[in-house]
This record gives C-alpha cells, structure tokens and sequence, in this order.
C-alpha cells in the first residue's frame, strides 16, 4: 500500500513540476479557417481507449477542411485506426520503450504541429505532457479542471454529466474546434477492409440468420487482467444456453492469441468453434460480421459498439456506466464485486435472452421469450 502512496506522490510532484516549464499565456483562440492546421492528437494508451476516441478524432478531422490531423499511438493500438481516412498520418510510439523517448520527441519537432490534443479527460499524465511539451505545438488542447490548466492554452469545459461515458467525455474536446458532437456524431467507429470481411464471412462458413434470429454469434473469453477473468464454465454455459434457443446457430469463440489453448477448450466443451485472431483487425472483422457478441470488459466491448452488433457486456463493479457498451443493442451486466470471477452465470443469460428477444422478438417467442417471461 505504501508503495502505490509513494508512486501517487511521485507521479504528482512530475506534474507540479511539467505544468510550471509548460505554463504559458492563453491565446487568442484561432480562427480555424485562416490557414492550415497540423493538429496531433495523443492516444498512446490501448486498444480500448484508441477505439471510444474515434468518433471525437473523426470529429475534429471533419471539423474544418484546413485541419490535417495525425495521431500518435501505441503499438497495441496502431493498426485500429490504419484504414481511418480521416486520419493523415499516425506515429507509433511505445511509452515504456525508454529509446523510443528521444527520437519520438525529434520527430515531433520535425513535424511541426500547431496543435497538440490531450487524450487524458479524466485526470492527468506524465507521458502526455511530456509530449505536448516536445511537440512544440503553437495550440495546446485539454479538458479544464484537472490541476493543470496552466500547460494548455486552449482549454474546454469536462462533461459534468454523472458517471458519463468515456465517449461523452472525450466528446467534450470537440468545441475547441467550434464543433458539438450529436451522440451518433461521437459514436465509435471502426473501418475493416473488404478482404478482412470476407475472411471473416468465411470463418462463419457464410451462415446467416437462423428462423428470423442471430445465426452468427461471437463469444470472447478474454479480457488481459484477472479481475475480470470469468470461469470457463460460464463460458460454455452461456454458449450451451444460445444453441438452445437456437439451435442453428453458429458459435465462434476468439480469445488473446496467449489464451488460445483456454479458448479452445471453451470452444470444444460449448460445441463451437475457436477462432484464431492474430491481430486484433481479425477479431474485429468478426465482431463486424456477427449478429450478436459476448464479451466480458474489454476492447471487444468497444468494437462491439462501433459496428452496432447486438451485446451482452460483463463489468466488474463500478466499470459499466464509463467502459460499457455505447449506443449499440444490447445489456452491461454489472457485477457487484471487484471480480467477475463470483459473477453467477444466471443474471448473464437472462441479460441474453432479453437482448435476443428486443432484436429478434419473433424469433424470441417461438423460442418461449426471454427466460424473465417463462
């Protein structure tokens, strides 16, 4: 416990420190259609925080044909936004490669930018400001209120909205760039190239619907941490519980390429089949072809919401209301512990069946309805 005390205070007294060297003046806001505009926008996080800040980047891009707009990430979200076309140019940089910290910061320089956005709504970074410090940028762009206002001098209000969504949150950048995002404006959006849909069709041997109902139905197993692993067998029976209610359906199961033992297994005990995804664009040309998904807390989760599918999401307590599924069909499933492994498998299936029966209520009711109703 000390320890985290000690890094808590550590990381602060960094940030005291960097706002001091950053502070600067506020200037005059610029009139975005003047001249051209680099704008660099920061998400060098992971695969779940690149994919809820798509719609804002998108955003922002569109906001203003002088605006070029490139993104820095992280090698595990890079290739989320390769196929974007509102992106001009995106720089990987891995934030706990310390040789990646100079040359990253060159370039930067090199580059030129006029604005630098900051992806951290909630509270702030080190990292971050580190490279909104080496970018140079004549524009830097933050959420006020976090205890460092004075590095930027462009600031817009937070989302004051209780336990808003992290899309709600990062949506509230948009007004430095005299845009207001509409909910389907900021929603999550993920582009797969026609060859990736088509492997992903063949995967489910080209099934469709089953008698008016999902005929493709897509269960992740992982989720990186082990607060939110679920128990193998809930897996399968939640896979048992789909193939009763329809019994033509097409069961894939995917899992981290370092879980694809467990996933197999899984897959085998649930009478499905497991999917090998080496690169997360294969799970997401999944997820873009399903008809309905499965996925405990995760970037699944995101995706799921980015192509609209149908879902049932799992969340340990307190996660749901910002991480959760975000204007697609579907239930967050909020346990109320610290992890899902005591999350009983039965307040899942219900959640299941009343997802199954909103979007496919004909189907649903040969079927008998949603387990609440029988």
């Amino acid at each position: 416990m000390w320890l985290k005390r000690l890094e808590r205070w550590w990381r602060a007294l960094w940030i005291r420190i960097l706002v001091r060297l950053m502070r600067r003046p506020s200037n005059a806001r610029p009139d975005w259609r003047s001249r051209p505009f680099r704008v660099l926008f920061l998400r060098h996080d992971r695969a779940g925080d690149m994919i809820v800040s798509t719609g804002v980047m998108r955003a922002i891009a569109r906001s203003h044909p002088t605006i070029t707009l490139d993104v820095l990430a992280s090698p595990a979200n890079a290739s989320i936004i390769e196929r974007a076309d509102y992106i001009d140019r995106v720089i990987v940089f891995n934030k706990k490669k310390l040789g990646d910290y100079l040359p990253t910061a060159l370039r930067l320089r090199r580059a030129r930018y006029d604005v630098v956005v900051d992806c951290m709504v909630t509270a702030p970074s080190v990292t971050t400001l580190l490279l909104i410090l080496a970018s140079g940028a004549e524009y830097r762009v933050g959420i006020s209120g976090r205890g460092n206002d004075s590095a930027f001098n462009l600031t817009v209000p937070p989302e004051t909205q209780p336990g808003a969504h992290m899309v709600d949150l990062l949506a509230a950048l948009a007004p430095a760039f005299e845009t207001n995002l509409s909910r389907v404006d900021r929603q999550p959006a993920l582009a797969i190239s026609a060859e990736e849909r088509e492997r992903a069709v063949t995967t489910w041997a080209n099934r469709a619907t089953v008698d008016g109902g999902p005929g493709r139905a897509l269960i992740n197993v992982s989720a990186g941490t082990s607060e939110r692993s679920w128990p193998d067998e809930h897996y399968v029976a939640v896979m048992q519980h789909l193939r009763r209610m329809r019994p033509g359906v097409a069961l894939r199961v995917i899992a981290a390429p370092s879980e694809s033992e467990r996933g197999e297994d899984i897959a085998r005990r649930g009478e499905g089949a497991y999917v090998r995804t080496p690169s997360i664009r294969d799970a997401f040309a999944l997820v873009a072809t399903s008809d309905f998904v499965f996925t405990p807390d995760t970037s699944i989760a995101h995706a799921a919401s980015a192509f609209q599918r149908p879902s049932v999401a799992i969340f340990v307590r307190g996660k749901s209301e910002r991480w959760g599924l975000y204007g697609t069909p579907g239930e967050n499933v909020q346990h109320g512990d610290t992890s899902l492994a005591t999350l009983p498998v039965e307040p899942v299936l219900s959640a299941i069946d009343r997802v199954l029966f909103s979007c496919h209520p004909d189907a649903s009711e040969a079927s008998g309805g949603p387990a609440g109703s029988r």
